[in-house]
């Protein structure tokens, strides 16, 4: 994979303006997951309480909400680690080049995020 040639003499100026769009970014990111996790955290809320309102609802329908309780919150754990990871990646990226060492750079790309593995119950 051919990558592009990264100049060693990227002006400070340039990076710490780079610095400050992804911290902008990691916000961003951070107040949108909050609002979408108070929703589902709302969602799974009011999925317990419909549970423990219906006397006759059958043992494999209760397991069913649980086990889609754990899935989502599962889920949220993942997808909240894999983008901390890329945006830790890039932060570490942005940081080698403030070091000086851009010709290291242009050998080795970020860190890859690693996936979570599955967890199956």
């Amino acid at each position: 994979m051919n990558r592009p040639n990264i100049p060693s003499n990227i002006p400070r100026q340039v990076l710490a303006f780079q610095r400050q769009v992804l911290e902008f970014q990691r916000a961003a990111f951070e107040n949108g997951y909050d609002a979408i996790v108070a929703l589902q955290d709302r969602q799974l809320e009011l999925a317990d309480r419909m549970m423990n309102q219906v006397p006759n609802l059958p043992d494999e329908a209760r397991d069913l909400i649980r086990t889609w309780r754990g899935a989502a919150q599962e889920g949220q754990r993942q997808f909240k680690n894999t983008i901390d990871g890329s945006f830790d990646a890039v932060t570490s990226y942005l940081d080698r080049l403030a070091d000086g060492d851009a010709g290291e750079a242009t050998k080795q790309a970020p860190p890859e995020p690693q996936a979570q593995e599955e967890t199956v119950e």
